[in-house]
């Protein structure tokens, strides 16, 4: 075989990274290698599995084509190569499918336990645990360890107070889920640091000594010290009052709480001035005026904030120690619980092949392992790279050093990636690997590694990746964000971007708004304006958080109906009301004493369907689920009731056919553990998420790291807003040794006290420093995203001295900045009514042409929702709003008057909203004389009261989600409903006849919807609808 250069490509966004890999992977097969002997490794399914269509895409090209076939051959650097031999190629790598090592990195590491078991000590067969199971695993260690019939009282006991202490100052009432975000927080960084010595250990960190520890007295001491030196005569009252102030309440703090008000600016100030104040005197302000103290009182004062700082010091060492001790207990009952009878997770898999430095006997047995793994492969193709940690790094060290030093160079080592897109550091990735390991072979033989450098840009047109450059790549407009360390690491790698692809056109442009009501706005004007429903055109609206997303997808149906949906991982299973009630029909299945449940299905087409079955009861619907699972398994049995289902979709909802087709392939892969345990499944598919492919006619709301990889027609950025974008990340301090391994672990104290601190200050600046280069990868990734058209949306700068993503913009843009055809969109056609094809379903259902997915408009544009319904008849302005939802939220505490003690009432009502005023608003509406009717009970009876009770229904062929304010059924003697009267609470301001019109005629759809499905559940005619104004305290019965 040819020998073939090692190479390192830096391959910018949208540059073609999949063409590069496979091309090598080609070009490997040309020159004679076994496919099963190339290694070719990513981070996610999607993406191998995309990489290995396109080599059979080019091969099969090639393979049919003279033209296709010279193309490729030119690309490889083949030029000889025919039809016949790409034909070859093709055959070759078909009959290797079952043995290529073209996968996730996970995956190999998986491959590599599973074929050397007893090498690593594994004794016996494992099963692999994915996300679901491992919390499954998770919860089950948990209550073994809380539970007073499994653990010892002892061992319980020594839990609960480790976590005590870990927790201090940490208010949180669900102790299970604050366990549950504990062990995400803390149980990575002890499992690859296992050593107490590492955790809170002041030697550790402070090697010559804490220099606030040695000469600190005791704060209450050092406060009476103080108050004897201070030359009390000499200040004037505001000062006294300010000194005084601080000395009396740091007599009442207790390390671990915040600082009282009235010692933040004392401590701050003295800290700020510490070299001076050990030097003898120091000028500081005190209540508004400089003061100069004298050595004594200098020395005293200081002596009190030494004292704060080894409290707060001492306080953080525990808690640091307690965290520890608390993982260590959970690790170990896990460890014996679920490691030991061979359930492994892939983070298991890595720390077992890692290799262990400080254990000669088990680093001789991993490199006899390296040894037999090195003779099964010759090229190593790696994807993503900036996106790899050193543990997985370590894992591939020994290998890829054989091929890199091959002496007959028939080996071969490839990496790409991209390190302006390292957004993953927080889950261990390091992109300074990528040039570490560039010098490191280089530095041992000059030309080891190949460097090449993709910037040009297939994805965007030209007006975008001018804005990329011109955002990107000013030095002067990055010093006003990022610390000196981020800018140049930044420009050490950047080269400017150029279009591919010329001829096609588009617009970039800076869109400026007042604050976020008007960029929401402005991203709807954006939206409505190019109208991609219509043109068929991808949409991507990128924000910071999934809440924010979540917000944005919900004001642009509301506001626009425009089909918006908000995607971090979706939860298919719950996201949408047609797989919420056939999960609800499993539940009630598995419990059928579970009313909710029933009542869940008896709300929805199900329950007509369970009658045709002959089941008429929650017994009959057990026996009959039960043992459609177990001759079917779960993917079998919703196949079925999808399909039983389907006539009662509307024709075009393909949004709830997809849902069910997805869920039905969850319950597939569920299905492959060999469980029938509905509670297990139940469990499993609440965490099973998916990411949804692009959509046309979809305006796809999500965060930046969820958009990473994709490319859209149109993408907007209303969310550039934030503090200063170098902020280090929550989280434990740790500091690591020449190796990159853990040397020591400290819950760090606050800013302030960290930055006066010589050794805490410094891993302050490195964690500062990674997170602004992380920030500025983020925003790189965002502005890239785009095919034909970016709008950045930004708030003005003014005298703004935060450091964050609007300051750099407008620096580098300036007032006005606008690029390309703002019109572009024109020339591409509407489009017609025709549904788009799809592939076929792969679940037994009837084929189905797929249609521009839409989301469903508000009720009184006649159309479902999946939204609690009075946020879509809200008045205008008001929908979402906090007030509004508040005030629901305390009238549904209301039950009947004559019940209520009004004391406790107004005590519940306070403790659950702490706008007084609005707690005063539910209570005037509830003890109103005008609306006796509505919130005393009546004599008539019995009667039912539904408080914010929400209901899924198919109503004259859609779905409609919605919640019930309040509705009262009568009953008769026979139990049966006789009559109803439904009740909406409206906030809307009606200070004029002419708005209490205006309001009623307004709601009057939606409360006519509500009597519609008030009639269906409760199978009668709905006497009186009334809808209750909070604002002027009257209710107005619609007819």
């Amino acid at each position: 075989m040819n020998k073939l250069d090692h190479l390192m490509i830096l391959a910018s966004a949208g540059s073609g990274k999949t063409y590069a890999l496979t091309t090598r992977f080609v070009r490997l097969l040309a020159l004679g290698a076994p496919p099963e002997r190339i290694v070719a490794l990513t981070f996610t399914r999607k993406a191998a599995g995309e990489f290995f269509d396109e080599i059979l895409n080019r091969l099969a090209g090639a393979a049919a084509d003279e033209g296709r076939a010279a193309t490729l051959a030119e690309e490889i650097d083949r030029a000889e190569m025919t039809v016949a031999d790409f034909r070859t190629l093709l055959r070759t790598i078909v009959d290797a499918m079952p043995r290529l090592n073209l996968g996730t990195l996970d995956g190999f590491f998986a491959q590599m336990v599973q074929a050397f078991p007893l090498e690593l000590g594994l004794g016996g067969d494992f099963e692999l645990l994915d996300q679901a199971p491992a919390r499954q695993e998770r919860q089950r260690v948990l209550s073994l360890l809380f539970n007073a019939g499994v653990a010892q009282a002892g061992a319980r006991q020594d839990f609960i107070e480790a976590f005590k202490r870990a927790t201090y100052g940490v208010e949180e009432k669900a102790l299970q889920r604050r366990l549950d975000l504990f062990l995400d927080e803390h149980g990575e960084t002890f499992l690859q640091a296992p050593d107490a010595q590492a955790w809170g250990n002041a030697k550790r960190i402070w090697p010559q000594g804490c220099p606030w520890a040695g000469e600190a007295s005791s704060l209450a001491d050092a406060v009476e010290h103080c108050r004897a030196a201070l030359p009390w005569t000499e200040f004037n009252e505001k000062q006294r009052l300010v000194l005084e102030g601080f000395l009396s309440d740091m007599l009442e703090w207790e390390a671990g709480s915040q600082l009282p008000k009235s010692a933040t600016t004392p401590v701050k100030n003295i800290l700020g001035a510490w070299d001076a104040f050990a030097a003898g005197a120091a000028e500081i302000p005190v209540g508004g005026k400089r003061y100069a103290f004298e050595p004594d009182a200098g020395r005293a004062l200081a002596g009190v904030v030494r004292a704060i700082m080894a409290e707060e010091l001492n306080r953080k060492l525990e808690v640091t120690r307690g965290i520890h001790a608390v993982v260590r207990l959970y690790e170990e009952r896990y460890d014996k619980e679920v490691r030991r009878a061979g359930r492994l997770t892939f983070a298991d898999v890595q720390r077992l092949l890692q290799p262990a430095t400080d254990d000669p006997v088990s680093e001789q047995r991993r490199l006899l392992l390296d040894w037999r793994l090195d003779a099964r492969f010759d090229h190593w193709l790696l994807d993503e790279f900036q996106d790899t940690s050193r543990a997985q790094w370590s894992i591939l060290r020994n290998l890829v050093d054989e091929a890199v030093q091959d002496p007959e160079g028939a080996r071969s080592f490839f990496y790409v990636g991209d390190v302006k897109q390292a957004i993953y550091g927080w889950r261990g990735g390091d992109a300074r690997l990528f040039r570490e390991i560039f010098d490191h072979y280089n530095n041992g033989a000059a030309g080891a590694i190949k460097e090449q450098h993709l910037t040009k840009s297939w994805r965007s047109a030209a007006p975008i990746i001018e804005m990329v450059n011109a955002v990107c790549a000013d030095p002067a407009a990055l010093d006003t964000i990022g610390p000196t360390a981020v800018v140049e690491r930044w420009t050490r790698e950047w080269q400017n971007h150029a279009a591919a692809r010329t001829e096609l056109s588009g617009y970039a442009a800076l869109h400026w708004a007042e604050n976020e009501d008007e960029r929401w706005a402005e991203t709807l004007r954006i939206l409505q304006e190019i109208d991609a429903a219509e043109r068929g055109l991808t949409v991507a609206v990128l924000v910071q958080t999934n809440r924010k997303g979540a917000e944005m997808a919900e004001y642009l149906r509301a506001e626009g109906g425009l089909a918006a949906v908000a995607e971090s991982d979706l939860q298919v299973a719950f996201d949408n009301p047609f797989t919420s009630v056939l999960l609800a029909l499993l539940r009630w299945a598995g419990h059928p004493g579970d009313r909710f449940a029933q009542e869940a299905v008896a709300m929805t087409p199900v329950w007509p369907r369970l009658s045709e079955l002959g089941w008429p009861d929650g017994s009959a619907v057990s026996r009959g689920v039960l043992r459609e699972v177990q001759e079917e398994g779960f993917a079998g049995m919703l196949a079925g009731w999808v399909q039983r289902l389907g006539p009662d979709l509307a024709a075009d909802d393909a949004f709830s056919r997809l849902r069910g087709r997805q869920l039905v392939e969850a319950a597939r892969a569920f299905d492959e553990t060999g469980s029938r345990d509905i509670d297990e499944f139940l469990a499993w598919v609440e965490m099973h998420t998916l990411r949804e492919a692009e959509s046309p006619g979809v305006v796809r709301v999500m965060t930046v790291h969820k958009a990473k990889g994709l490319g859209f027609d149109v993408v907007v950025l209303p969310d550039l807003q934030g503090n200063s974008v170098a902020q280090r990340r929550n989280g434990l301090g740790i500091h690591r040794n020449e190796n990159h391994e853990i040397d020591w672990v400290l819950d760090l104290p606050s800013k302030m006290m960290t930055e006066t601190d010589p050794v805490l200050s410094g891993l302050l600046d490195d964690d500062v420093a990674d997170a602004g280069y992380e920030a500025l990868c983020k925003l790189y990734v965002a502005l890239t995203r785009a095919k034909r058209a970016l709008h950045g949306l930004i708030e003005p700068v003014g005298r703004s001295r935060s450091r964050n993503f609007p300051k750099l913009i407008h620096t580098a843009l300036g007032d006005e900045w606008a690029r390309g055809d703002a019109r572009w969109f024109e020339a591409i056609a509407m489009s017609s009514d025709e549904p788009i094809d799809v592939p076929a379903p792969v679940v037994p259902l009837a084929p189905e042409r797929r249609m521009a997915r839409r989301v469903a408009l508000t009720p009184s544009g006649g159309e479902s929702v999946n939204l609690a319904a009075r946020q879509f008849f809200a008045a205008e302005g008001e929908a979402g709003s906090s007030r509004g939802q508040a005030i629901h939220r305390l009238l549904a505490m209301v039950s009947w008057l004559e019940e209520t003690d009004l004391a406790k009432l107004r005590a519940a009502m306070i403790a659950v909203e702490t706008n007084e005023k609005w707690v005063e608003i539910a209570l005037a509406t509830a003890v109103s004389p005008n609306l006796g009717e509505i919130f005393r009970c009546p004599e008539a009876g019995p009667i039912d009261l539904w408080r914010e009770r929400s209901f899924e229904i198919v109503l004259e062929g859609s779905w409609v989600t919605g919640v019930f304010d309040r509705v009262m059924v009568w009953r008769g003697a026979d139990g049966k409903a006789e009559r109803a009267t439904v009740v909406d609470f409206k906030t809307d301001a009606v200070d004029s006849p002419k708005k209490l019109t205006q309001a009623i005629q307004r709601h009057r759809p939606q409360l006519e919807i509500y009597r519609k499905v008030v009639a269906r559940l409760t199978r009668m005619s709905t006497e009186h609808v009334q809808i209750v104004f909070t604002a002027i305290g009257r209710a107005v019965r619609l007819e």
